[in-house]
């Protein structure tokens, strides 16, 4: 799944199943964490926090007070999208993976003020058109090494869609496709990996150890030119 921030004409797509957001008061020392996470049906909340009390940002009457913080899992459905909007008074939100976090106009690569950021689950055709080719290229080659050839695949072509010239995604494809036991396919993208760069010493390794494997199990293939070894 990913998750789709808009606002003013821009998306942008993250590719997570999970995030926090977070916020404090520019003249509070609180913080407020929300958990979420992004499925099918929508943006769950998980769980709401707040580190102390400050003028606003009173701990619920549910809340429970565990390692310093007022937790609560807050009663709302799941929802279609999520607006977040800055005050202009205090701290700007900030959303969180992986441990990093990141304000939202670094995020949508232009200052927000008091524009709302609304965040959704992506459909897959913005996902995809929201990415450049290296991002693309990068998602495949994790689903690749996890062994989920069909979704590294499908990285791969849209990488190529976004950047038809791109070796790499050729040569990442074709090891999900012998990856799969399709040579052929294999074979046709490290040779176009090739075409683009000649001096692509990575596909020129697997190609050789390609076309030992299909000499040795002696395959019937039709090649064109001569084997470069």
């Amino acid at each position: 799944m990913s998750l789709c921030l808009a606002t003013a004409g821009v998306v942008k797509s993250l590719a997570v199943a999970s995030f926090m957001l977070s916020w404090a008061p520019s003249a509070e020392k609180t913080e407020w964490q929300e958990d979420w996470r992004v499925t099918p049906q929508g943006l769950e909340i998980a769980e709401a926090r707040v580190n102390g009390s400050g003028a606003g940002m009173e701990p619920l009457p549910d809340a429970r007070l565990i390692d310093g913080w007022y937790r609560r899992k807050p009663q709302l459905p799941v929802l279609p999208q999520v607006a977040l909007r800055n005050s202009g008074m205090a701290g700007e939100w900030r959303l969180c993976t992986d441990g990093k976090c990141q304000d939202l106009s670094a995020i949508v690569g232009r200052p927000l003020g008091g524009a709302a950021v609304t965040m959704s689950v992506c459909k897959p055709d913005v996902a995809v058109k929201s990415l450049d080719a290296k991002t693309l290229l990068a998602r495949g080659d994790d689903f690749n090494i996890k062994g989920e050839l069909d979704r590294a695949i499908a990285d791969y072509d849209a990488a190529l869609k976004v950047e038809p010239a791109l070796a790499e995604a050729l040569n990442s494809r074709g090891m999900a496709w012998r990856a799969k036991g399709d040579r052929r396919r294999a074979l046709s993208d490290f040779d176009a990996a090739l075409k683009l760069k000649p001096d692509y010493e990575a596909a020129r390794a697997n190609r050789k150890s390609l076309f030992s494997e299909i000499e040795r199990l002696g395959a019937q293939m039709p090649l064109k030119g001569p084997v470069k070894k």
